[in-house]
């Protein structure tokens, strides 16, 4: 007996001893996980402390509720290998302790595999190739919901493997009462994190607002310096200068034609950036801004679209090492596009009251009002009634403007006007419904070959724009005659535009003619259409109603030959013909029309047919189509 007490004592004292080490781990535990805000290092020493509280424990897991995903995602795990998991709330023995948020105490392989069923096949397949023994071999499992305030935030899983004492109730107690401290520990945790985060969030709030202030504050500083820059009397291109110091950077302005009328370039000249214009331009986009990387030499070409509401009235680029431009940098480059902007509004709307005076003084020139009158108008464009003048008109096809006061319109009077004021000094034009008028002081060296070589300028400038802008049309120019009064200035102005009512215009989409070489015309004009239809039958006759097919190139060979002045050579050049067939075709006019080349009145009345065919076409005894 004595024995047994003795025995007995020391299980006793073992058992104490035991309960004190469990214990101090508690309070180790209890003191690690309210030491730390560090979920994951909470949550390993929950599993290591656990563990070695229960020697019944094999395997232990911890799982955290998502709530960005709705799932319980697998956070630490001691017992098996590394996995990667996730369950849905009500799936496998986890699962459920979650939505009952209840503790789970299973202690039959029947209710363990019940309760596993309930898990997707793939993870179920990939959970079972991480525990060493497999699934079959767990005997007895214990899932405590994580709870706080009523709602579960993930369960704590002990299970443990056949061959030992299944998890009993001294189990159940101690992993709830573990659970609970982890809850409120973990708890913690994040709402440190989220305190953390709300500092992080509050510090890059302040950065931003300070960058804004900053930003803000340059940006009223740069406003108010091109303001009075510009108020003091600076053009585009002095504040064009200013951006280029202040960047460091080549800056230039380009017009929606893509012409670059302001520029204060570093590295480029020019005349390479002009030549460089052909690989950028396709890729500019109205609304956004572009970047361009220049392989020689290596640079990046910036483009930021000067845009007043919707329109764009073209770029500022900068030429610069680097695609990448910090937010003041980009404030000074917003700012140069608002004041180019503000510029470029004040200089259209100085163009449109020019317009408009320019209008006026042409109306007035047309009501022949006294000189006296005219010269308020006159002094402002250096109209000098003592000298001559004559008139370019620049007829483009109704249909080519939505409105002659469209913005397409403006482009191109733009375009054509800088072209005559370079050309013709000190004229001036003014766009009236769809002509462009331009009145120019007559000079010896603006002589026919000079007048001839402006009009291709024009129909090059016009091609440019128009096709730029994506815009069909046809384009005739009239160079008027001489004016060497003030009193005959209307009749010229009309004479010129009635030139347009001619059919010499006809199936050509670019073509000019000066007046004087309309006099014959004009003094045509002057008859009855019967009378100038019954010319053009007698002379002409025969060879419309000559049925063979070969009558188109008849009429085409007898209008050449005869504005050649009978070269034969040169006829047979521009028609490209052999001369056997040019040969052919003379003798065939000659016999259809009973005339001979050589007689003075005969070739005289065909010039004048002819002649008379270019004025109009309107005559009911021919279809002229069955010939042209």
């Amino acid at each position: 007996m004595k024995k047994i007490n003795e025995l007995s004592g020391g299980r006793k004292v073992e058992n104490i001893r035991r309960s004190v080490r469990e214990l101090e781990k508690i309070l180790e535990l209890t003191k690690l996980i309210n030491s730390t805000n560090d979920i994951q290092t909470i949550l390993n020493s929950i599993m290591d402390v656990t563990l070695s509280l229960m020697p019944r424990a094999d395997i232990g897991v911890i799982f955290l509720y998502n709530e960005k995903t709705g799932l319980l995602d697998l956070t630490t795990s001691i017992g098996f290998g590394s996995i990667d998991m996730s369950l849905r709330p009500g799936e496998s023995i986890t699962g459920i302790a979650f939505e009952k948020k209840k503790t789970l105490h299973l202690t039959s392989k029947e209710e363990m595999m019940a309760a596993m069923g309930t898990m997707d096949t793939d993870k179920y397949g990939r959970l079972e190739t991480t525990i060493p023994r497999g699934m079959e071999t767990i005997q007895s499992s214990i899932s405590v919901p994580l709870m706080f305030q009523e709602e579960a935030i993930g369960v704590f899983v002990i299970d443990n493997y056949q061959g030992k004492a299944p998890l009993n109730r001294d189990d159940i107690y101690l992993a709830e009462w573990i659970s609970q401290h982890a809850t409120t520990a973990i708890v913690n945790a994040k709402n440190y994190e989220k305190i953390l985060e709300n500092q992080r969030n509050l510090t890059i709030y302040s950065e931003m607002v300070e960058e804004e202030k900053n930003r803000y504050e340059y940006s009223t500083f740069l406003h108010g310096k091109f303001t009075e820059m510009v108020l003091n009397g600076s053009t585009i291109q002095d504040v064009v200068k200013e951006v280029s110091e202040i960047l460091s950077a080549g800056i230039f302005i380009m017009d929606p034609l893509f012409n670059i009328s302001h520029f204060s370039l570093r590295v480029f000249t020019i005349e390479e950036l002009n030549s460089e214009k052909a690989y950028f331009t396709p890729r500019l986009e109205r609304s956004t801004e572009v970047i361009y990387y220049c392989t020689k030499p290596s640079l990046w070409i910036y483009l930021n679209p000067i845009r007043v509401n919707k329109e764009v009235l073209g770029w500022v680029g900068v030429i610069s090492n680097s695609p990448r431009y910090n937010e003041l940098e980009k404030v000074t480059i917003n700012n140069c596009s608002t004041i180019v902007a503000l510029e470029m509004l004040k200089s259209n709307e100085i163009a449109i009251m020019e317009q408009s005076l320019k209008g006026d003084f042409l109306d007035n020139l047309l009501l022949e009002k006294s000189e006296d009158f005219l010269k308020k108008f006159a002094t402002k464009f250096n109209y000098d009634f003592r000298k001559n003048h004559q008139m370019t008109v620049i007829r483009y096809s109704e249909d080519t403007f939505d409105s002659p006061r469209g913005k397409d319109f403006k482009l191109l009077y733009q375009e054509i006007n800088q072209l005559m004021m370079e050309k013709l000094a000190g004229s001036f034009t003014i766009p009236k419904n769809n002509f462009l008028i331009t009145i120019f002081e007559s000079r010896e060296t603006y002589d026919r070959d000079y007048l001839t070589d402006l009009i291709y300028r024009i129909f090059e400038k016009s091609r440019y724009t128009l096709s730029h802008l994506k815009i069909d049309y046809s384009c005739q120019v009239m160079v008027s005659e001489v004016i060497q009064r003030q009193e005959d200035f209307k009749s010229v102005y009309e004479n010129t535009l009635q030139v347009f009512s001619m059919d010499l215009w006809q199936d050509k989409k670019q073509s000019y003619n000066f007046y004087e070489d309309l006099e014959i015309k004009k003094f045509l004009m002057k008859n009855k259409l019967e009378d100038l239809e019954s010319f053009v039958l007698k002379t002409l006759g025969p060879l419309f109603e000559y049925p063979n097919a070969s009558r188109k190139d008849l009429f085409e060979t007898l209008k050449t030959y005869l504005k050649t002045g009978k070269d034969f050579a040169l006829t047979k050049t521009q028609l490209h013909i052999h001369p056997n067939t040019l040969t052919y075709r003379i003798n065939r006019l000659k016999d259809i029309l009973d005339i001979d080349f050589k007689e003075y009145h005969d070739v005289l009345k065909l010039q004048i047919a002819l002649e008379i065919l270019e004025i109009t076409s309107d005559f009911k005894g021919f279809d002229l189509n069955k010939i042209e």
